[in-house]
């Protein structure tokens, strides 16, 4: 997806082609199930980590998308996607 493209698709659109694409796009729901995965596997720091990302955003009621790779684990903190400018580090410059 060209950014061209991006903003004729508006966020939604693009967020849910992106989200089947790209593997680092997710949404809350699945990163609570992983949060509760990681719970019930003993996982706890990651857990925290997590729930502390997602506890310390200035955003977090609003934010329903995330960037986040589930293979980095406590590595990566999971980053909000909000707004058309978010997905644009998904797209090519075309």
């Amino acid at each position: 997806m060209t950014k061209k493209e991006l903003k004729k698709l508006g966020f939604e659109n693009a967020i849910s082609i992106l989200q089947e694409e790209i593997n680092d796009i997710t949404d809350i729901e699945i990163l609570k199930d992983f949060i509760k995965h990681n719970v019930e596997n003993d996982n706890f720091f990651l857990a925290i980590h997590l729930l502390n990302a997602l506890y310390n955003s200035d955003n977090a009621e609003e934010t329903y998308y995330y960037r986040y790779d589930y293979s980095l684990g406590a590595i990566d903190t999971p980053e909000e996607l909000n707004t058309i400018e978010d997905l644009e580090q998904f797209c090519e410059e075309v």
